[in-house]
């Protein structure tokens, strides 16, 4: 990791364009406003005011419409990821490359699960973050196709993630299944990820730590899935992903020993999941969205405290990138809730953004 004068050489132009970039996101003082704002109208007037102006004004501004609010939260999520990969320094170019990945395959997956609904790419479009490989119109384009096969190899093709898709291709040949075809893809993402890891250790220990983070979250949340559904350590073992911060064997010895999902989630110490468990008592469909909050929140702190830190790093460059994630993750349910009637009390129950 460089320090000192290096540093400065070596990230000091990234370091100011990412400055500059945090300067812009929703200050905690305006994310209490929006979060008690009276209606969607309001907290639209409240962004306009910021970053997200040339965003709305694209889609309607002040008078945008109520689900074009998402098309324009995915394009300023869009312009920034492809911003921090452009600032990046040349060496570590390739590993923001592989981590913003992760968007380019959650375009892929949502494609998947609307072609197996049957659904047009319009049912879809608000939620599609238009950056790099797969952006609106190769998904549009894509989705096309008569099947969900049809589409993967019409993805793969001169494609970066080829084996990843293939992965995803040969599990749904199996299953005929999307689920499958989408964890099928996650597994083979992730994989390629804990390769990335190693790179980050040698370049920032911190955004590694970040990125593994993300890892845990796919694996608590897939052993949740499983535990619930009663299924053996066994059967699923093969699916998990050994580059998180809880191990393998931690993984399977929180299986092993918990006779419920509370008692299961309640050993991952690194996490606090207790007002998760809390959640997901009461929810009526025993949903599992508060857990990935849950984690996402350790995530979102993390990465305010390198951003705070850590300025002359990579670390501050992908802690940005999860830091805007949240963001929109998080106005996106806090606008969805006022346009839907939710309470503020149920609506502060699905936000990660928790400051004290």
């Amino acid at each position: 990791m460089l320090s000192g004068s290096g540093a400065a050489r070596h990230y000091g132009y990234s370091s100011a364009r990412v400055k500059a970039m945090e300067s812009r996101l929703v200050s905690n003082k305006t994310m209490h406003e929006i979060m008690n704002a009276k209606d969607a109208g309001t907290i639209i007037s409240i962004l306009f005011q910021g970053d997200y102006k040339k965003d709305l004004e694209e889609f309607g501004g002040l008078s945008i419409k109520g689900e074009l609010i998402d098309f324009a939260l995915s394009k300023n999520l869009a312009k920034n990821v492809s911003k921090l990969v452009q600032i990046s320094p040349t060496t570590e170019r390739v590993l923001i490359r592989a981590i913003a990945g992760k968007w380019n395959l959650y375009n892929v997956k949502i494609a998947i699960e609307a072609k197996e609904r049957k659904s047009s790419y319009d049912s879809i479009a608000r939620y599609i973050i238009d950056y790099g490989r797969y952006d609106a119109a190769a998904i549009k384009e894509a989705m096309r196709e008569d099947t969900i096969e049809g589409m993967l190899n019409k993805f793969m093709i001169n494609s970066p993630y080829k084996d990843i898709l293939k992965d995803g291709l040969e599990a749904y040949k199996k299953s005929k299944s999307s689920p499958d075809a989408v964890a099928a893809i996650d597994k083979s993402y992730y994989k390629l990820l804990g390769d990335v890891i190693i790179g980050l250790r040698v370049v920032d220990n911190s955004a590694a730590r970040i990125v593994k983070m993300d890892v845990d979250m796919k694996n608590l949340i897939y052993l949740i899935k499983a535990k619930r559904a009663g299924i053996k350590f066994s059967d699923i073992s093969g699916n998990l992903i050994s580059s998180g911060n809880i191990s393998i064997s931690e993984l399977e010895q929180m299986y092993g020993s918990s006779k419920d999902i509370e008692s299961m989630v309640a050993q991952a110490k690194l996490y606090d999941l207790k007002g998760a468990v809390d959640i997901y008592k009461e929810s009526k469909g025993r949903q599992l969205l508060p857990f990935e909050i849950g984690i996402r929140n350790s995530i979102f702190k993390n990465s305010v405290s390198i951003l705070n830190h850590s300025i002359l790093s990579f670390g501050a460059i992908l802690a940005y990138a999860y830091m805007k994630e949240i963001e929109i993750f998080t106005l996106r349910v806090i606008i969805n809730s006022k346009i839907y009637g939710l309470s503020k009390e149920e609506a502060n129950r699905l936000i990660v953004w928790k400051t004290e």
